[in-house]
């Protein structure tokens, strides 16, 4: 039996043998000394005896922010954790009347919580994470609620108007769960008349003017959601010119890039896709992704000339996460099956040019691999020398120029204990020796044990790393 567990039972038993007047008198001098304990307790009787009310919910979400800010004013990264998980018990105390049906109360819980949001999230160090999940968790909730099925219709447009009006008010704007009134809003918005409320409640951010990110940021996602509560209110065909509007959304575009892909219509993609190219020339990202659609296109039609073009692109593009279809060496493979084979060295060479022109080491380096230039690549690592490099060396290089292969490793070992000064750098430099003994160099290795033991004045940690060889 667990420790909790055990203490669980004896609270059982001990409740079993007190009589209610013993409970009262505990209670009530608990309740006089413990201002937490007086509130938990209170929170039994709300929406029994008391009537529910926001305001004392944010003042016991306030007076613990008080409490762990302590005397320097600021909740410490070490007294997080224990502060999330106190304001997450008034929270559950939400998740307590949802299960019992008591809307109201759960809907006063959370609207108290949510009233303190912007001080719990300045109030300390959220390196961990423990102040924001505070925040995160009091949405979950009210997600969570606007969904009941039971919630009754006269609460659900009281949570509308709240909702609504927070979002106006900017309440929490800068942080994405100012978006989170919206998505309120959205779910419950059941008439024409609250779906429209809602399109002029976005179309305020919409028309923010201003070049700043955050402007930017803030009108595009306001796009995105007045797209969704069109879908509530509009037909597909204004939804579409909806989006052909406000086609700078990098969301509607890649929407739009779809819907012509899927109706065969190749000749808008391409249009939509160089226009995107055109017009987010500045962020790398999303130019990758609308080349991506051009690549697809050129390779549905089988126009070789383009797809080269554009498999070169992607050859020297910096690697992406999640885009395997594009990477290097699957695009070097597409083009060697453009490029006539009697061509494919003159092109090679061509490659090798730019990889060199863009200082791109990794990509050169797989060229040599691929073609077996081995001559090349080991010109590259005698002007180019590095542990890293030549680690990664094809065992064909290894072969063919071992002796001197040993030498360069020999002395990227050298330099690199030259610069080690602390305990973790020599542990580092022992593992390069490993790999030097590995590779064929043991007396090489040897020679720097015996000298960096030798060094004045001794490094007692480096001597200590160095006797685990």
């Amino acid at each position: 039996m667990s420790m909790k567990t055990k203490k669980v039972n004896d609270i059982d038993l001990l409740l079993s043998k007190l009589d209610k007047k013993q409970l009262c008198e505990f209670i009530k001098k608990e309740c006089a000394y413990d201002v937490r304990f007086l509130n938990r307790f209170l929170a039994l009787g709300t929406g029994i005896v008391f009537k529910a009310n926001p305001d004392d919910y944010t003042t016991r979400v306030l007076d613990l922010i008080e409490d762990y800010e302590g005397r320097y004013g600021y909740v410490e990264y070490r007294d997080t954790f224990d502060f999330n998980r106190a304001v997450c018990r008034i929270l559950d105390e939400a998740d307590d009347a949802m299960k019992n049906h008591q809307w109201s109360v759960a809907m006063t819980v959370l609207q108290g919580v949510a009233a303190a949001g912007e001080d719990i999230i300045n109030c300390g160090d959220d390196s961990a994470g423990n102040l924001g999940a505070i925040v995160w968790s009091c949405f979950e909730k009210w997600h969570n609620l606007c969904h009941e099925e039971a919630l009754p219709e006269e609460l659900k447009t009281e949570i509308f108007e709240l909702s609504i009006t927070r979002f106006s008010e900017k309440d929490l704007e800068g942080w994405d769960w100012w978006w989170d009134w919206i998505k309120m809003a959205i779910s419950l918005a059941d008439t024409h008349e609250k779906q429209e409320r809602v399109i002029a409640a976005l179309d305020d951010v919409i028309h923010t003017k201003g070049d700043e990110w955050s402007v930017r940021y803030n009108v595009q996602t306001a796009q995105k959601y007045k797209l969704e509560i069109m879908s509530k209110v509009g037909t597909p065909e204004d939804q579409r010119e909806f989006m052909y509007e406000n086609v700078a959304n990098p969301t509607f575009r890649e929407k739009l890039l779809q819907m012509a892909w899927d109706e065969g219509n190749y000749d808008e993609v391409l249009r939509l896709a160089k226009e995107g190219v055109s017009h987010d020339s500045e962020r790398s990202g999303l130019v990758n992704d609308w080349h991506q659609w051009e690549l697809k296109t050129y390779l549905h039609r089988n126009d070789k000339e383009n797809t080269l073009q554009l498999a070169r692109y992607f050859f020297f593009a910096p690697c992406r996460f999640g885009k395997e279809e594009y990477t290097m060496e699957k695009m070097y493979a597409l083009m060697k099956s453009i490029v006539p084979s009697e061509d494919w060295n003159s092109y090679v060479n061509t490659l090798i040019d730019e990889a060199y022109g863009k200082k791109d080491s990794i990509k050169l380096l797989y060229i040599y691999t691929k073609e077996k230039m081995w001559d090349r690549y080991m010109d590259f690592l005698r002007k180019n020398p590095s542990v890293y490099t030549l680690d990664d060396t094809p065992q064909e290089v290894w072969t063919l120029y071992k002796e001197e292969l040993i030498r360069l490793y020999d002395s990227c070992v050298r330099h690199f204990f030259q610069q080690a000064s602390n305990r973790d750098s020599y542990r580092e430099g022992v593992g390069l020796l490993r790999k030097l003994i590995k590779y064929g160099g043991k007396t090489e290795a040897d020679n720097i044990i015996a000298e960096q033991k030798a060094r004045t004045p001794r490094r007692p940690a480096l001597i200590n790393e160095l006797s685990k060889l």
